[in-house]
């Protein structure tokens, strides 16, 4: 039985990691689309503080935290977890290909400039600052 929870667990722990960045990667016109302005906005909340986590989880433990956890979930549960990023593992649970660990960084690498810059547009075009704002205050 406790076999089972920690499969449970380490199961549960990877459809968060895979919604997650389902979410962030679906999500991102949004950050250069504005025709529903409060899903806009809450998209950027939940893209910068998923890049923010995802960056320094990367820093500190050299891959996702939510791998690093998976893992060792699917460890104690007495199963078997690769050694290689998780999107390695999703691209090949979803698409039917697998790319090598360093493909799949450099992939996140670009996501997480895309989505930068995504947020970088959203502030400009929503903050009120910038051209827009001098056309507004001339007479």
């Amino acid at each position: 039985m406790e076999l089972a929870l920690w499969r449970f667990l380490a199961a549960a722990t990877d459809i968060v990691h895979v919604a997650s960045m389902l979410i962030w990667g679906l999500g991102m016109p949004l950050l250069f689309w504005h025709r529903f302005p409060k899903l806009s906005r809450a998209y950027m909340g939940f893209a910068m503080t998923f890049v923010v986590v995802s960056v320094a989880s990367r820093a500190l433990l050299g891959e996702c935290f939510l791998t690093t956890i998976a893992r060792e979930l699917w460890f104690a549960g007495g199963g078997f977890r690769e050694h290689v990023p998780f999107t390695v593992l999703a691209t090949e649970w979803i698409a039917g290909i697998r790319p090598t660990t360093r493909e799949a960084v450099l992939l996140w690498e670009l996501a997480v400039f895309a989505t930068s810059a995504g947020g970088l547009w959203y502030w400009h075009r929503t903050s009120g600052f910038g051209f827009r704002q001098q056309r507004r205050s001339a007479p």
